[in-house]
Formats: structure tokens, sequence, C-alpha cells
């Protein structure tokens, strides 16, 4: 027994202040994150290795290592004999995408429903104030980073560190979604669509909260095939 103890007395760790620098590799990451989950970087832009060396000022194996980690996360695609483009989510991939993430949310308020307390409803309220506000501003980036700390929340609530870690697996390419589909005005329809999900979600009728995730998801899914149909439109306009 006295071993035990003295083993555990070894495998704890004072406390301790640690900030380890970012590595280039992780700084490129970043950055080229941000630009394409702003729109920066738009669906289908063409990385090129050597420039992208170039232009950040490191070595041509810290950016292959920085993209890599990009394919991995899914929002960069290799094609072999073709070379390294940002993810263009076409309807089926985002029809996919919206169909997962409703799978996780129902799953999630499944989780959290009888945990609900005080903080959780406070919480999402300021959340969803936050993005109607950012809406209202008609400034996209913000109201994209909104949306996406408004839904996020469940999942932070929840307590499920597995369904967490793969909602945050997923969260960069719904943000890419927001960033492509957002084109499409956001009015008082979406506004009133929110408010209607929040005050589902502050309810106590959990059957309805999945019926209204599903709507909500609907809605999104409708979008997505309304801006694929006009961009279509447009591209193949005689003189676009």
């Amino acid at each position: 027994m006295s071993d035990l103890k003295a083993c555990a007395k070894t495998a704890s760790l004072p406390q301790l202040n640690i900030v380890l620098p970012m590595t280039r590799r992780a700084r490129v990451v970043q950055t080229l994150r941000n630009f394409i989950l702003s729109g920066q970087l738009a669906p289908g832009t063409q990385l090129v290795e050597s420039k992208l060396a170039n232009r950040f000022g490191v070595s041509r194996s810290s950016i292959r290592e920085a993209v890599r980690e990009l394919v991995d996360h899914g929002l960069l695609v290799y094609r072999p004999y073709a070379g390294t483009f940002v993810v263009n989510l076409d309807e089926r991939a985002m029809t996919e995408l919206f169909s997962l993430r409703g799978a996780l949310e129902r799953f999630c308020f499944a989780q959290l429903w009888p945990r609900r307390d005080g903080i959780y409803r406070r919480e999402l309220m300021a959340r969803h104030v936050a993005l109607i506000k950012s809406v209202r501003s008609e400034k996209r980036l913000a109201a994209i980073k909104a949306e996406m700390h408004f839904h996020s929340y469940p999942f932070e609530f929840a307590g499920n560190q597995m369904l967490l870690d793969v909602w945050h697996q997923l969260s960069q390419k719904i943000q890419l979604s927001f960033v492509m589909s957002q084109v499409i005005v956001r009015d008082v329809d979406f506004i009133e669509t929110n408010q209607r999900y929040v005050e589902i979600a502050l309810g106590d009728d959990l059957d309805k909260m999945l019926r209204e995730i599903d709507i909500h998801l609907e809605l999104g899914v409708a979008a997505v095939k309304k801006l694929m149909k006009e961009t279509s439109t447009l591209v193949s306009a005689p003189g676009a």
C-alpha cells in the first residue's frame, strides 16, 4: 500500500505555467485555416507549395506538413497529378454534412436535455442575442462566427467529450458551408427561425426539439440547393 501511495505522489505534477512557442508549421496551418474559413481563399483555389513557401518565408517542408494537416482536417484536398486545392463542397457533400450534423445535434440534445439549468439557459440566450446582433450588422464574417458560436454551445454543455471531439472535427467544414451559403441574405425569416429554435430548446418537449432540429437543417439544405442552382445558372449563362 505504501508503494502505491509513493507512486501516486510521483505521478502528480505541480502547477506549471507553460507557454509553448508556435512552430512555423503551426503558424502556417492557423493562417491558411483562417483564410479558408473566412472565404479569403475561395473553394477550388489551388495551393502551390513553392509559392506558399515564398509567401510565408518558410521551408517547403514546413508548407508540406501544414498542407498535409489541413488535408487531414478536410479543408484541403489532394488530387493526384493535379495538385492541392481548397475543398469545394458541392450539393451532395453539403447535404451529407447537414445530415450528419443533424444526427449529432439530435443525439446531443437527448444527452443534455435533463441537465439543462440556469447557466445553460442564460448562455444559450446570450449567444442567440449575439448572433442576431451580428446578422443585423450585416457583417458577414462576424455573423458566420456568431452562428458557429451559437450552435457549438449545446455540444460544449452536453458533458460528452467524445461528442465534443466529433463536433470539433466537423465544425470546420460546417463553418466552410456557412461561408459558401451565407451569400444568401440572412433576413427576418432567419431571425424568426432562430428565435423559434431557441424557444423550443429552452422548452419542455424533447420530441418537439428533435423535430425542430430536422426542420432547421432542412431549411439549410434547401438554401444550399438554391445557392448551387443559382451559381450553376450564372456560370452557364451566355457571356458569363
